[in-house]
């Protein structure tokens, strides 16, 4: 078994969830980088045992280790995830990996060159709710429908070019969420063409279009209210819809008749009330009160690397979310 030892470049927020989940998959944090050394005193409380640093390189060149989880700004992650690589050890990037199609390409080549591992935080594809309706799939007929929606405030108090490259942060969630529920079919003949960006302001970004008789919607917005983040898929035999804010899903068969319409806002009604309360009770036990599905990516990646098999995000997935990026960053 290969012991795996971890730096944390990026002592913030998501160094501060990395770290947490990454430590309860079986990892060693070993060591934390952030150009403020006081905020990776901070984070460093958790794990008294990891040597802090101001650089990757020192790091890398101090320590014993095989994973880098990067944890920084996007103006950081091509030069941080080159040196990773170069010292041979395995990566895990905050989404998305890079600004264009071309470093991102350049980054995976690099990868594969190396023998590694490198994936991006999509942990949306990861929920229970979303890994259980992948289960239940077959009982939603054929997909008529897929349509993500999300409406944050995580644009308050930015610039114009902030609150668009948040939007643009966004964008791999749902790229990431199709790949994974149509599966093998996105990997073989999805056409990124098939998907049109219908707007791009500061404050939304939208793509519609059809794919394999299947419409699909993508609505980011930084102003509509209150704030939300939901997939709903429809079929031709029932739909299904997940609350990403939480992780759990709700599942209605598709039943045609007086007593169903009648009876549907009560059936809804005890599925969010058992579905969401169930979770939220699995959520607290395991100590995940944030960020649900990034502890189940790190720990696939983590066995992608223990057991030399395929990492839990495909070169394929991680290509068409940065050419989406790429064809919003072009309408700028």
């Amino acid at each position: 078994m290969i012991n795996l030892h971890v730096v944390l470049v990026g002592a913030g927020l998501m160094g501060y969830w990395h770290g947490h989940a990454a430590q309860r998959v079986g990892a060693k944090i070993v060591a934390i980088v952030d150009s403020d050394l006081s905020k990776a005193q901070a984070l460093a409380t958790h794990y008294p045992q990891a040597q802090l640093f101001s650089s990757l390189k020192i790091a890398l060149a101090t320590c014993s280790i095989n994973v880098v989880h990067v944890c920084t700004p996007l103006n950081s992650h091509v030069e941080l995830i080159e040196m990773a690589l170069e010292a041979q050890c395995h990566v895990l990037a905050e989404k998305p990996l890079a600004f264009s199609l071309q470093e991102t390409e350049s980054l995976i080549a690099l990868a594969n060159k190396q023998g590694l591992k490198l994936n991006p935080v999509h942990q949306f594809p990861f929920q229970s709710g979303f890994l259980k309706m992948s289960e239940q799939r077959h009982q939603l007929g054929d997909i008529v429908c897929f349509t993500y929606t999300t409406c944050t405030a995580g644009g308050m108090n930015k610039s114009a070019e902030l609150r668009r490259s948040t939007l643009l942060e966004i964008l791999p969630h749902p790229i990431a969420l199709l790949h994974h529920f149509f599966e093998g079919d996105f990997e073989s003949s999805f056409d990124p063409n098939s998907l049109h960006l219908l707007r791009f302001t500061d404050e939304d970004l939208e793509l519609t279009g059809e794919w394999n008789n299947t419409r699909i919607a993508i609505a980011l917005s930084l102003r509509g209210r209150p704030t939300c983040n939901e997939l709903r898929v429809i079929g031709t035999n029932g739909s299904a819809y997940i609350d990403l804010f939480h992780g759990y899903r709700l599942l209605e068969i598709g039943l045609v008749s007086r007593q169903a319409k009648i009876t549907k806002p009560f059936n809804l009604g005890t599925q969010i009330l058992v579905n969401a309360g169930s979770n939220l009770i699995r959520r607290a036990l395991r100590n995940e009160s944030a960020y649900p599905g990034l502890r189940e990516l790190i720990k696939r990646f983590y066995h992608a690397i223990t057991t030399d098999t395929p990492a839990p995000i495909s070169d394929t997935e991680m290509l068409a979310a940065a050419r989406f990026f790429d064809l919003c960053q072009k309408n700028i």
